[in-house]
């Protein structure tokens, strides 16, 4: 039940709202139990034929004595208004008192609406705030598709199953202890009586439905297995013909449907049947109470007859409150297992953090004059190899760098490292000789070492919002002049001229409504924009075509210069025009040097150029 309370915790903005819930819940109990108690004088005038009552107060009892008193002025009506005339007035105040009932209903699910709302938006947004935290590297130990699921149809599943069961939790306890206090007050002996009958047919019914269910959960096993036979043969349709395989898969399919069809027939069968047992078991309890009430009745020792039909109401209502009970606290451990599994994102450790000790007195602002990667080894958490292992190497201000080696060799890991996407295991990452996080030594503010680097990766990402603030990403205040600039400088004003609102053009989400070049050439904008003084790419070009690549190679060029720039890059034409070349292979620094220093020293570099391993 932690998860229950967490939940509840989300809502201490929402206190006023669930406390007029509970008062409104309260007077549309009071209605309910007044409205069905309004029946009783209404079948007593009928029974009587419209004559008045013989008046006898008995002062033993609470509720008789109320009786008296609605007698009394029942018998006042009848000689006023006639049989007839208070038998209307009567129905109309019945109706009064269920209209009220249902109005304060609908006041309650108003102001649960917001509770129920505004903890789910506030579920989602500390979601949101989380994965913002933590690193790439430990949110990809939970894929893309079960996060979204955690955001989407686990959140629906709290709101639905907590803090629906919350309502139910709330309203039905307080219809049962009213009808409960009225049963017992009119009758202790047949309140009783009727309890314990309720009880053997609510187990009886718990019986009936729980063979249901364990033969609707083999049904759906069943089920489950026949999808799976059809899923292999459409998928491999074309392996199955080739090998004249139809009869084997048509006989595989054949034999799990006809399980599935038999296990069906059988839920059918018992799910057909519920529903007369359930009757028969309700008409028998009914039965029950009407002869044991009326055997009292009828020896002058019980109550009237229309004061055990109200009797009946007044039972009957009970049967769907525990129902809706017991349903409410299933659904409410249902979803506290969806808050499970969305308190394990919101439980995970903010790893990208400011260091305790930070630099003092220094700042970057002035420029990048070095970076340094020192002895850094890093091992990810879902990995036995390290994707670095004491790699070392320096850049200096101006310079353009390029990464190569075989795949998977590191080279992506040494860009995260900079932007502290990821922390190293041992060693540091340092920027002008001051470490960017160091246990013992002063370090950089991750706000002061991310605003240096402008990065661009081979998937560009656009946003769901204008071009003019894809551009400006992370600018509080943009300046659309330098928006513009950033936008010729990177080859696409051209075609956000062409957009139907030019840089207010609305971006269709993940760029639908762009080509890739443009994709890239906004996403080379954005690090324009930037102005920092270091240009990350990280395969910028890679999913280029020819056409394209050219136009972004001519932008790249001219957003390198003047800055520092460290490439990780496929093309031999960009890693010539590179002023030093780091040869990285398992994680290590193997070569380094220019294109003709490598080409000479025959190691790594040679073979992959030789082997065509970067595209000319």
């Amino acid at each position: 039940m932690d998860s229950f309370y967490r939940i509840l915790g989300f809502g201490k903005n929402y206190s006023a709202a669930a406390s007029a819930a509970v008062l409104f819940y309260v007077v549309y109990t009071l209605f309910q139990l007044a409205g069905i108690g309004m029946i009783i004088p209404v079948m007593d005038i009928i029974l009587n034929n419209g004559s008045q009552f013989e008046l006898s107060q008995d002062g033993s009892n609470q509720l008789m004595g109320l009786q008296y008193y609605i007698n009394n002025i029942v018998n006042q009506g009848i000689f006023t208004y006639g049989s007839y005339g208070i038998l209307w007035r009567a129905c109309l105040i019945s109706f009064g008192l269920f209209l009220a009932k249902n109005i304060f209903r609908y006041a309650a699910l108003w102001q649960m609406a917001s509770l129920r709302g505004g903890i789910t938006a506030k579920l989602r947004q500390a979601l949101h705030h989380k994965i913002l935290k933590i690193s790439p590297g430990k949110l990809s130990e939970n894929r893309k598709g079960d996060l979204l699921a955690r955001a989407s149809s686990d959140v629906t599943e709290i709101e639905y199953g907590v803090l629906a069961g919350l309502e139910i939790i709330v309203r039905e306890p307080l219809v049962i202890i009213g009808s409960l206090v009225i049963l017992f007050s009119m009758s202790f002996s047949l309140t009783i009586f009727v309890l314990v009958i309720a009880s053997i047919a609510a187990l009886l019914l718990q019986l009936v439905s729980k063979k249901l269910k364990r033969k609707s959960n083999l049904a759906q096993s069943k089920l489950g297995m026949v999808l799976s036979a059809l899923d292999e043969s459409i998928s491999g349709l074309r392996v199955i013909q080739a090998y004249q395989a139809e009869s084997r898969q048509r006989r595989h399919f054949e034999n799990n449907n006809n399980q599935a069809e038999n296990t069906q027939i059988s839920v059918f069968r018992r799910r057909d049947l519920a529903s007369p047992i359930s009757e028969i078991i309700g008409i028998s309890t009914l039965l029950l109470i009407l002869l044991y009430g009326g055997a009292q009745s009828l020896a002058g020792q019980g109550m009237t007859g229309a004061a055990l039909i109200g009797f009946a109401l007044f039972f009957y209502q009970l049967i769907p409150s525990f129902k809706s009970i017991s349903n409410g606290l299933y659904n409410v451990q249902k979803g506290s297992a969806a808050a499970e599994r969305l308190f394990e994102i919101l439980d995970k450790e903010e790893d990208i953090k400011d260091p305790n000790n930070i630099v003092k007195g220094q700042s970057l602002k002035n420029g990048i004059e070095s970076i340094e990667w020192d002895r850094v080894s890093l091992k990810y958490p879902d990995s036995n190899n390290f994707a670095l292992e004491n790699f070392t190497a320096t850049i200096n201000r101006g310079e353009t760098v390029a990464l190569v080696g075989p795949s998977g060799g590191g080279k992506t890991s040494l860009i995260n490292l900079l932007i502290r996407a990821i922390d190293p295991s041992s060693g540091s990452v340092r920027l002008n000789g001051v470490p960017v996080l160091h246990q013992e030594e002063p370090s950089w503010p991750i706000n002061e070492v991310r605003s240096v680097f402008s990065l661009v990766t081979q998937d560009s990402l656009v946003f769901h919002t204008t071009v003019s603030e894809n551009i400006s990403l992370g600018d509080p205040n943009p300046d659309k002049k330098r928006v513009i600039e950033a936008a010729v400088s990177s080859q696409a004003k051209s075609f956000i001229d062409d957009l139907p609102n030019g840089f207010q053009s609305v971006l269709k989400e993940g760029g639908a409504s762009l080509s890739g070049g443009q994709m890239q050439r906004i996403a080379l904008a954005r690090a324009i924009y930037r102005g920092s003084n270091v240009l990350l790419l990280d395969e910028a070009t890679s999913a280029l075509d020819t056409e394209n690549e050219s136009r972004i190679q001519k932008a790249l060029d001219a957003a390198s210069a003047n800055r520092t720039t460290i490439v990780v890059a496929h093309r031999l034409a960009t890693i010539q025009k590179a002023d030093r070349i780091l040869v990285v292979d398992k994680g290590r620094l193997v070569e380094s040097g220019s294109h003709s220093e490598l080409i000479l020293k025959s190691g790594l570099y040679s073979q992959l150029v030789k082997t065509q391993s970067f595209v000319d």
